[in-house]
């Protein structure tokens, strides 16, 4: 029983849900949205998507910066929700507009969140951490491929990339709701000697008083 509830981790299902969700969406995507589109906007999005994260991650290189942001990670979350929603209301009517601001909020917000959850991995799985890794890729893996059968379905039955992009945003809230629930629960850091500049996990909710504190 206690291995089984170890398998079933909000990290792992993440992981499946998210893949599941690209498996789906991505054909769906490129037909309805990227075959519409030019090349050089997609180019342009394409730069966006991959050069934000590297200014992002050398942000967050600056230790009080990491800090900072981590104590306030639920709030990025929420803000790229409301940001991914909005943009997905603009699919029906701009479709270059929308391309470009789902790219800017992988681009900033997502790869943001990516990095962040990293601490979260360091303080959580510490042990078997190579184990539990496998476990993740195995759920991409099976999520993807789960994903990809259902595509053939959604073809038939989704044509507006109105609703690609509100399945996209729906993705970010499933996904980002695990996330929270683990960013929640996560232990308390003891220091030793081998990660003594480590600090333990900030912030509880509901301590958003404590959060202002912080942030003053």
């Amino acid at each position: 029983m206690k291995k089984r509830t170890a398998f079933i981790d909000a990290f792992v299902v993440s992981g499946f849900v998210a893949s599941f969700f690209s498996g789906f969406i991505n054909p769906l995507y490129i037909s309805l949205i990227l075959s519409r589109l030019d090349g050089r906007i997609i180019a342009v999005g394409s730069l966006m998507s991959s050069a934000f994260p590297v200014l992002v991650g050398a942000l967050l290189g600056n230790r009080k910066v990491f800090e900072r942001l981590y104590k306030v990670l639920p709030l990025i979350m929420l803000v790229e929700l409301v940001a991914a929603v909005s943009s997905a209301l603009v699919a029906s009517r701009d479709l270059r507009a929308y391309y470009l601001t789902s790219m800017f909020i992988l681009g900033v917000f997502s790869s943001s969140v990516v990095y962040l959850l990293q601490r979260l991995k360091e303080t959580r799985y510490r042990r078997h951490r190579a184990a539990f890794d496998r476990r993740c890729d195995m759920a991409d893996a099976f999520g993807l491929l789960s994903g990809s059968v259902v595509s053939m379905v959604g073809f038939s039955l989704l044509r507006a990339p109105l609703a690609v992009a509100i399945l996209g945003s729906a993705q970010t809230a499933v996904v980002y709701g695990l996330f929270i629930l683990l960013y929640r629960k996560v232990p308390n850091r003891r220091k030793s000697r081998a990660d003594a500049d480590q600090e333990p996990h900030p912030w509880r909710f509901p301590s958003f008083p404590a959060l202002s504190a912080d942030a003053a």
